[in-house]
This record gives structure tokens, C-alpha cells and sequence, in this order.
């Protein structure tokens, strides 16, 4: 079990470079170089910061819930501030998807149902309703079964998952097979959800925290790199022969996520908690920042030289998203300070 603070730091800094990743994904940084370029850094590579994340959390937070009798207020906490960060984030995006047509089409009330608790409000959304989704499945789970049998039912789910992603063309093979997987994208876009996509990723964060012993630093980098390299190639074979219908899901990405989030608990170096605030609202303001400098672009005429260069798209995305959420940050900052000397 976790008894000190030794490779927080490293977790807490990584989640900068996890969230510029997912600012990657929304911007395809490299499109304008090469496909080929941006396919193995944004849709394989990138696919880490995600995992990352979920593994963050079942480190944290699961050791606590997993345990026989275990104290109900971590879950109840982490359910009541995701659930609020979810839907600040839906208010403040619910102009921009209502204009984007996310509920425009067919059903709407099916729409707002599969939006919430699939799809995510906004395309960048749906990581908080699949960790939430996720958090209370694993618990579930865990209250009728063993750890290890938690662990083969969530690898079980992320299986089922892949059909459903990076290895759909498998599925359009099978007769059965498809017309299970059509009826569930009737209900839902993808598999990288709550259901068959965050509970592994969590399960394996809990894990990493139950073992006393570790990993050390040249062994998790080696691993790393072994499975980054097995990843890319599972990418280029599965991008050759037209398999994937979404590009979430890899077999080689739970080792590569071991190895990696291990060899963050080697670094040494002190917790930042405005790394945490700072990436978290990285994640939630970027997509923001892309819809405004699109039309701000146009007004200029400086659509070629922004929106045509990816690769400047991307740059000035990440660095208004960091400026702007830690001068955000420093905000709240001062605002609980005074509220404590008011207090006290």
C-alpha cells in the first residue's frame, strides 16, 4: 500500500504533458507535415495521456474502496466533484454543441441521454461521465467478487472494447458479432467509455498501489519502451490493414501505461498541486481556445497561416489554454486564501 509521497511529483508533472497529448489529439498537430507523422504521434502515441489519467485515479482513489468495509466518503467525494467539474464544463460548452449540432439529430432526449452519459457534452467531455461510470462499476464489482476476478472482468471489458475500436473490422466478419456491435452504436459512438474502456485502466492504477514492491527506474524505462515500440507497430498493422474503426484502444497500450506510470513513481521530486489544478484545467478550457481562434483567424486572414499550419494551431491552443488556467488558478488561489482570513 502507498506510505509516502515518493513519486507523486512525477505523477503530478506528467500530467502537464498528458494534457498537452490530449490538446494533440484535438488539433492534429503534425496533419500538415505527414499523415503518416501524425497518425503514429496523435493516434497512437498520444493514446497514453487518457490511460494515464484513469490510472491516476485507481491509484488514488480505489486502494480505499476495494477494501472489505471500506469508508464510503473518498467515492461519495470523487463523485461529487467530478460530477460538478461535468457539469460546469456542459454549461459552458452548451452553446458551442448546441451550434455544433449535438442534438440536432434524430431523438433528442436519446441524444441528451447518450451525450451525458456516453459520449461526453462536448467531444473532449466524455472522459468524465466513463471515469465516473468506471469508478462505480469497479466498486460494484468488487463488493461480489475477488480482486483478481475484478481484474480479469475489466480486461475482459476492454477486450470487448477493442472489437468495438482499434479492431472492429474483426467484428464486420462475424455475423453474430455485428449485429451485437451495431445495436450497442445505436446506443453509443464508441467503446472508449465507462463500460469497456476506464475500468481496466483504474483496476491497473489499484494495483500499481497494492503491491509493495516496484518496479526501479531502468526496468520500467525498458518495458516502456519495448511496449511503445510493439504499440506503434500494433498501430501500423492495424492502420495497413483498415481495422479500426476508432483509434482509442491498443493491446500494447495497458503495458506501455504499467511501465510508464511506474517509472513515474521512481522520480523524485516534491507533490505540485498546481500541476493537478493547472492540467485539469488545461483539459477542460482548450477546446475553447480552438473554437475562438478559428473565427479569429478568418476575421484576420490569418486562416493560412493558423488553421492551415496544424502545428501553429497546436501551439497557440496550448499555450492559451496554460496561460489561462494558471492565471485562473492563481485566481481561485487568492480567493480561498481570503475567504480563510475572513474566516479566521
Amino acid at each position: 500500500m502507498m506510505d509516502n509521497k515518493q513519486g507523486y511529483g512525477g505523477i503530478d508533472r506528467f500530467r502537464i504533458i498528458a494534457a498537452l497529448l490530449i490538446v494533440g489529439i484535438h488539433t492534429f498537430p503534425f496533419a500538415s507535415i505527414s499523415g503518416e507523422v501524425n497518425f503514429y504521434v496523435i493516434n497512437v502515441f498520444a493514446r497514453i495521456a487518457v490511460p494515464f489519467f484513469l490510472m491516476v485515479t485507481g491509484y488514488f482513489l480505489l486502494p480505499q474502496l476495494l477494501e472489505s468495509g471500506c469508508d464510503k466518503k473518498p467515492l461519495v467525494g470523487f463523485l461529487k466533484k467530478t460530477g460538478i467539474l461535468y457539469g460546469i464544463a456542459t454549461l459552458l460548452y452548451l452553446p458551442i454543441s448546441i451550434y455544433a449540432g449535438y442534438y440536432s439529430e434524430g431523438n433528442v432526449i436519446a441524444a441528451v441521454v447518450r451525450n451525458i452519459f456516453s459520449d461526453g457534452t462536448f467531444y473532449h467531455l466524455w472522459y468524465l461521465p466513463a471515469a465516473i461510470i468506471g469508478v462505480l462499476l469497479v466498486y460494484l464489482i468488487s463488493r461480489k467478487a475477488s480482486f483478481r476476478l475484478l481484474l480479469f472482468i475489466s480486461i475482459l471489458l476492454y477486450a470487448l472494447g477493442l472489437l468495438g475500436d482499434s479492431y472492429y473490422a474483426l467484428v464486420l466478419k462475424i455475423p453474430f458479432l455485428n449485429t451485437v456491435y451495431d445495436l450497442g452504436f445505436r446506443l453509443v459512438s464508441y467503446t472508449r467509455n465507462g463500460l469497456f474502456y476506464a475500468p481496466i485502466f483504474l483496476v491497473m492504477g489499484a494495483t500499481v498501489a497494492r503491491v509493495e514492491k516496484r518496479l526501479n527506474r531502468n526496468s520500467s524505462i525498458i518495458g516502456f519502451v519495448i511496449s511503445l515500440a510493439l504499440m506503434l507497430l500494433e498501430g501500423f498493422l492495424l492502420n495497413r490493414y483498415g481495422l479500426q474503426r476508432h483509434y482509442s484502444m491498443y493491446i500494447m497500450l495497458l503495458p506501455c501505461i504499467f511501465f510508464l506510470f511506474s517509472f513515474l513513481l521512481t522520480l523524485k521530486c516534491k507533490v505540485s498541486a498546481i500541476c493537478r489544478r493547472v492540467s485539469m484545467w488545461i483539459y477542460i478550457i482548450h477546446p475553447a481556445f480552438i473554437a475562438a481562434i478559428l473565427p479569429a483567424a478568418r476575421l484576420t486572414g490569418l486562416t493560412r497561416f493558423i488553421v492551415d499550419n496544424n502545428i501553429i494551431l497546436y501551439i497557440a491552443v496550448s499555450i492559451l489554454s496554460v496561460a489561462f488556467s494558471i492565471v485562473l488558478e492563481l485566481v481561485i488561489s487568492r480567493v480561498r486564501k481570503s475567504r480563510l482570513t475572513i474566516n479566521d
